[in-house]
């Protein structure tokens, strides 16, 4: 008797609540009224009240002097504003990413690897892991595998790049040639027979 009163139990809990769908609706409908709420709150905050940040002083920067034959004359500075676009633009250092499309220049060939042996190929060494990353990404867009060590050069922390070890000099010829083709500079090292 004690199990069928179990059971009626059991469904009737089940049969009389709301589905869980129906629920999350619910939530979804009171987070999207809050979140309107105070994006429409915020918006007439911002134009009732105009933010005002107080201005940085303005660094003087002396810049070359560039003789101009048809100038006009120069202006008087309005002390209202703090820079001038035109006088920073300049001023400025702007990175210059090489063109990937653009061909890589050729890399002397190094003599090819005769004497029998484990090698591997290191093909840079940087003192930023970021350099030295990117070009363990060069490696493997080639289809080789590399990988980056961490290791010390007078007393300051360099980044090699070192490709798997290859066990015949054949290997390790092919495979500096195709380096080498794609302007990527190697070294052999031997690390054992």
């Amino acid at each position: 008797m004690a199990k069928r009163k179990r059971r009626k139990a059991g469904r009737k809990n089940g049969s009389n609540g709301m589905p869980g769908w129906l629920y999350m609706f619910f939530g979804l409908a009171i987070g999207l009224t809050v979140a309107a709420a105070i994006y429409v709150n915020d918006r007439r905050v911002g134009t009732a009240q105009p933010v005002t940040v107080p201005a940085a002083p303005a660094k003087s920067v002396s810049r070359p002097k560039v003789e101009q034959s048809n100038a006009e004359p120069a202006k008087p500075k309005d002390d209202s504003i703090e820079f001038d676009f035109y006088d920073m633009l300049p001023n400025l250092d702007v990175q210059i990413f090489e063109d990937r499309s653009a061909p890589r220049p050729q890399v002397s060939a190094p003599a090819p690897v005769t004497t029998p042996g484990i090698y591997i190929l290191q093909a840079g060494s940087f003192t930023r892991l970021a350099d030295a990353k990117r070009r363990e990404g060069e490696i493997a867009l080639l289809g080789v595998r590399a990988e980056v060590r961490k290791g010390d050069a007078n007393g300051r922390s360099v980044y090699r790049v070192y490709t798997r070890p290859l066990e015949t000099p054949e290997a390790v010829n092919r495979l500096r040639r195709l380096l080498n083709d794609n302007g990527i500079d190697t070294l052999a090292k031997r690390v054992s027979d």
